[in-house]
């Protein structure tokens, strides 16, 4: 704790000054020739002064971990727990780096230079982080910098102009083109569909394959809500995210559809916009059915046990889903996961001939990201160009050489 200022008096030669300590030794006349009173004024105005200054200079003070620290706090209040999660995992990554003997976390926030993330992100490369990893650990940092040129307000930790990361290179993911033998394949759908069905309870005691072996497929017992779930992802192309949080009071019955005013893309919009999800006949029959007798802020899909889904309980519900298709010698891939039905729904929305626009929109996705890794799923005006070329290349065609006694020469 740092000691309150103080007026003093103090002796010099025959000399008694008015003195402090505060901000360095400080003088305000002789005892002599100026009164207490405007000693007082004197003092008051160079301890107000010190203050702004600190005030105006904080950043400049602060180290690098006590910056992230106030960072992660702002974030842990402001944003989702997975947003924070991901800061707090980059941000303390990039504190523990060392640069020469010191860590960054100890060097002045406003010090840090745009080698050092250079420097911290080829030790991720180096370790054989992915390209995707090394992308959130550099947003991570940035965002935690930037943020500190903005907040607090009026007056921010660090100057507004101050960018130390100005001059390094984006870390670029290249996007892949999806082919067709990626999607899903309708025999892996219907698996799915079917082993979704079945209640998990009755494989507790002997496992699946006992289980199997015992009572054999016929007489599994079945439940269905999740099967119910993953034909709305199979109709809709939703992300795995927008069913799981989708409320009763999202689903609009009469116009067929749900409207969600969080989804992805609002977190990175600067004006959000609302996801639109389509719902076909059978997808509304589901939803009316899982809303029925609950209110507007209840979750329309619940687990087993009556509780929200999460994306990760959907991850792990799904991974079981595919165990017991193997374990009924049912077609389904490892590496299969629900986002596959988005890929699904809207390569084949791109091969029905739909424009870029309306599918992009429908997915709630850019332009963009629909042409690169899409896009090539849409090749009808290709394949009617390739049938006009050779619809024009069977018709007979005029005799384009020259007739004889044209009057050229032939060559000897």
């Amino acid at each position: 704790m740092a000691r309150q200022a103080k007026l003093r008096k103090k002796t010099v030669g025959k000399s008694v000054y008015w003195f402090t300590k505060a901000g360095g030794d400080t003088y305000f006349g002789t005892v002599q020739d100026v009164p207490y009173k405007q000693a007082r004024k004197l003092f008051a105005a160079h301890v107000q002064s010190l203050a702004d200054e600190k005030k105006d200079n904080k950043g400049w003070r602060q180290t690098a971990g006590d910056l992230m620290d106030l960072f992660l706090e702002w974030i842990k209040k402001h944003r989702s727990s997975s947003t924070y999660t991901t800061r707090r995992i980059y941000c303390s990554r990039f504190g523990d780096f060392k640069v020469g003997t010191s860590k960054i976390a100890d060097l002045p926030a406003a010090k840090v230079q745009a080698s050092d993330l250079e420097t911290f992100l080829d030790h991720l490369k180096d370790e054989g982080l992915e390209t995707q990893t090394r992308l959130h650990a550099e947003t991570s940092v940035r965002h935690c910098w930037n943020w500190a040129t903005k907040h607090p307000s009026p007056t921010p930790y660090l100057p507004a102009t101050f960018r130390p990361f100005s001059a390094v290179e984006r870390t670029h993911v290249p996007r892949k083109a999806l082919t067709e033998a990626d999607l899903m394949t309708s025999a892996e759908t219907e698996s799915a569909f079917l082993c979704g069905e079945f209640d998990l309870d009755q494989f507790r005691r002997h496992g699946l394959e006992e289980t199997v072996k015992r009572l054999g497929s016929d007489k599994l017992r079945r439940a269905g809500d999740f099967t119910e779930m993953l034909k709305c992802y199979y109709h809709t192309g939703s992300r795995t995210d927008e069913l799981a949080s989708c409320e009763v009071g999202d689903f609009l019955s009469r116009t067929c559809q749900v409207v969600l005013g969080t989804h992805k893309r609002s977190r990175t919009q600067r004006q959000p916009t609302i996801r639109h999800i389509t719902l076909n006949p059978e997808a509304v029959e589901i939803f009316k059915r899982h809303c029925e007798g609950k209110s507007p802020s209840d979750r329309v899909f619940l687990n087993e046990e009556g509780r929200p889904w999460t994306v990760r309980n959907l991850a792990k519900r799904f991974e079981r889903v595919k165990e017991l298709a193997k374990t009924l010698k049912r077609p389904i891939r490892d590496d299969i996961t629900i986002y596959d039905f988005r890929h699904l729904w809207i390569s084949e929305a791109m091969m029905a001939g739909n424009d870029v626009v309306t599918v992009a929109r429908m997915a709630g996705t850019s332009i963009a990201m629909i042409e690169t890794v899409y896009g090539h799923f849409s090749n009808q005006h290709l394949q009617e160009a390739q049938e006009r070329l050779d619809k024009a290349r069977t018709r007979p065609q005029p005799n384009r050489g020259l007739t004889e006694g044209a009057g050229t020469s032939a060559h000897p």
